[in-house]
C-alpha cells in the first residue's frame, strides 16, 4: 500500500494529574488522581499526533517522572525522522532504551495519530478495518461502603451497563466472596461479573476465594497473586471454580505462553502499557487467540479519550474480546479533549474520525499540567 510520508519535527512532552470523579480502592493501592504522561508529536505538514500513557508503578515500574525522562531519550531518537510506513514506527522506537513499555506506548500512539491523519485515515482502516463495530465495556465496581457499591452498579446497568469488574484483594477472601455475593445478588444473573485481586491475595487467601467465586457470581477471576509465581497460579487454578485470567503477569508473547503451558489461565488481559504500544497488543491478542484465550483490553485507572479511543480501536480489531473492554475515562473527573468517548447502552464503539478521532485540548488540560517539555 502507498502512503503519504510525514517527517517528526518536534515531539512535546507533558506530565498531568487529574482528578478521579471518586476515589478508587484496589489491592495495595487507593487513587484520587490519575498521574499520566501525554505526547504530543508534530510533523513537517502542520498535522499533529496525540499519545498518552498512565503511571502504573506496581504494573509496569514506571512512575510519571520517570516516564517523562524516557520520552525526553526517545525524542532525541525521533525528531527529524520520516514517518513512510507503519513499519518505520517499529524501527524508530527500537531503541538502546530497555523496559518503559509506557513511555514508548505513548510515544507509538502519537505517532500512529499522526500517520493516520497525514493519510487521511482513521487509525482503525490504517491498521486493515475492524472486525466488529462495537464491544462491551465493563464498569468498574472498587471503593466505597458496600451499599455504595451496589447503588453504582445498579445506576450503571440501568444505564445498559451489564458487564462488571468487581476490585478484591485488599480485604480478606471471605469479606470479598460476601461483597461479590450481594452484588451479584443485586445485579440480577444476566450480569457478567468478573473479580480481579490485582495480586493483592496470597495463595491461601486466594484459593479461598477462587474456590468459592462461583457461588458468589463470579464468572472469571483475575491476577488473584503475584504474577511472578506461575506455580501458585497453577495452584490457584487447581482448586478454583472459575476460570482465571492474568494482567500483571501479561508483558510479552512469551508471558502467555508460559501461563498457558502451565494450565493456568482461561484468558488474559492487554494493556498498551504493558505491552509497548498498539501494534504489540495486536500482536499479543492474535498469539493468545491462537492459544484459546479469551481476552480483555483495558486502560489503567484511569486515561483520557486518547488512549480510551485507542483501547476502543483495539476491541475492535481483535480476534476476539469476550472478557469486555475496560474504558477508564468515565472515571475523570474532566476529560480534556475535544471529543470524549462515551459508553452508549454499555456498548463502546471505535472512532471513525481522523486518526485516533479526537484530540488534547490544551485550554482544558492546563490546570492539571505539572511539566510541559517542548
Amino acid at each position: 500500500m502507498s502512503y503519504i510520508n510525514v517527517n517528526i519535527q518536534n515531539v512535546e512532552i507533558f506530565s498531568v494529574s487529574m482528578p478521579l470523579k471518586s476515589r478508587i480502592k484496589m489491592a495495595g493501592v487507593i487513587l484520587d488522581t490519575a498521574d499520566n504522561l501525554i505526547i504530543k508529536i508534530s510533523g513537517d505538514n502542520g498535522l499533529i499526533g496525540w499519545g498518552e500513557a498512565s503511571s502504573a508503578p506496581t504494573m509496569t515500574g514506571e512512575f510519571v517522572e520517570g516516564m517523562v525522562s524516557a520520552a525526553k531519550f526517545l525524542k532525541s531518537m525521533v525528531v527529524g525522522s520520516d514517518i513512510k510506513n507503519l513499519a518505520d514506527i517499529k524501527v524508530l522506537l527500537n531503541t538502546p532504551l530497555y523496559g518503559n513499555q509506557g513511555a514508548i506506548s505513548a510515544i507509538e500512539m502519537a505517532m500512529l495519530d499522526l500517520f493516520a491523519r497525514t493519510n487521511n485515515c482513521s487509525l482503525i482502516e490504517l491498521l486493515g478495518g475492524p472486525k466488529r463495530d462495537s464491544s462491551r465495556a465493563l464498569y468498574m465496581i472498587a471503593g466505597g461502603t458496600i451499599d455504595e457499591e451496589i447503588a453504582r452498579a445498579k445506576e450503571k446497568q440501568k444505564e445498559g451497563f451489564d458487564a462488571f469488574k468487581i476490585k478484591v484483594g485488599s480485604n480478606s477472601a471471605k469479606e470479598d466472596l460476601m461483597r461479590c455475593s450481594s452484588i451479584r445478588k443485586a445485579l440480577g444473573n444476566t450480569a457478567f461479573i468478573s473479580a480481579d485481586a490485582n495480586e493483592g491475595f496470597n495463595l491461601t487467601e486466594a484459593k479461598t476465594f477462587a474456590s468459592e467465586a462461583g457461588e458468589s457470581g463470579i464468572d472469571f477471576f483475575e491476577q488473584p497473586v503475584p504474577a511472578d509465581d506461575i506455580s501458585d497460579i497453577k495452584d490457584v487454578a487447581s482448586s478454583t471454580s472459575v476460570p482465571l485470567g492474568a494482567d500483571e503477569g501479561v508483558h510479552s508473547l512469551t508471558d502467555i505462553s508460559e501461563l498457558v503451558a502451565a494450565s493456568a489461565v482461561k484468558g488474559c488481559s492487554l494493556k498498551t502499557i504493558k505491552l509497548g504500544g498498539i501494534v504489540a497488543v495486536l500482536e499479543a491478542a492474535k498469539h493468545a487467540h491462537a492459544l484459546g484465550l479469551n481476552i480483555n483490553l483495558a486502560g489503567k485507572v484511569a486515561e483520557t479519550s486518547i488512549s480510551g479511543n485507542a483501547v476502543s480501536i483495539l476491541s475492535c480489531l481483535v480476534p476476539n474480546i469476550n472478557w469486555d473492554v475496560s474504558i477508564t475515562n468515565q472515571y475523570l473527573d474532566v476529560d480534556p479533549v475535544s471529543e470524549s468517548l462515551t459508553v452508549d447502552k454499555g456498548r463502546v464503539r471505535a472512532p471513525t474520525g481522523l486518526g485516533l478521532g479526537t484530540e488534547v485540548d490544551l485550554d482544558i488540560l492546563k490546570p492539571f499540567i505539572k511539566s510541559h517539555y517542548s
